[in-house]
């Protein structure tokens, strides 16, 4: 496989990578309306206050596991790139180990706060 192959390969697994991503700030979206509604009713019950962190959590899990999918795209095209020697290997092999990158520790830490934040929100009193 040729350099400007690995490339191509890579980009179309971020592109359909983006497109989860997508989805998953649309889910992060509905998870804080849900959150902001219970918050602003005042009649709000335990089982719509529970289904709603679990939700939180969930889109949370897989938000987390979108991150780690591109991570591994852009591993497998770094190391790919090693292989053959190509010119470009030496500086791609810095990106993933990066803790910004994609799927990186910064990255954790941001779903993390966004989950943390939309419970909060659900569970604290008026």
């Amino acid at each position: 496989m040729t350099e400007y192959q690995i490339f191509n390969m890579m980009y179309v697994g971020f592109i359909s990578n983006s497109m989860y991503f997508v989805g998953m700030v649309l889910l992060t979206w509905l998870g804080f309306r849900m959150a902001n509604n219970i918050y602003n009713s005042p009649d709000a019950n335990m089982a719509a206050k529970v289904f709603t962190s679990v939700y939180c959590v969930l889109v949370g899990i897989m938000f987390f596991y979108t991150q780690q999918i591109g991570a591994a795209i852009l591993e497998t095209a770094a190391t790919s790139l090693a292989a053959i020697d190509a010119p470009s290997a030496e500086r791609m092999a810095t990106y993933p180990n990066s803790p910004l990158s994609i799927g990186g520790p910064v990255q954790t830490l941001f779903v993390l706060l966004v989950v943390v934040f939309q419970l909060a929100i659900t569970w604290q009193k008026k």
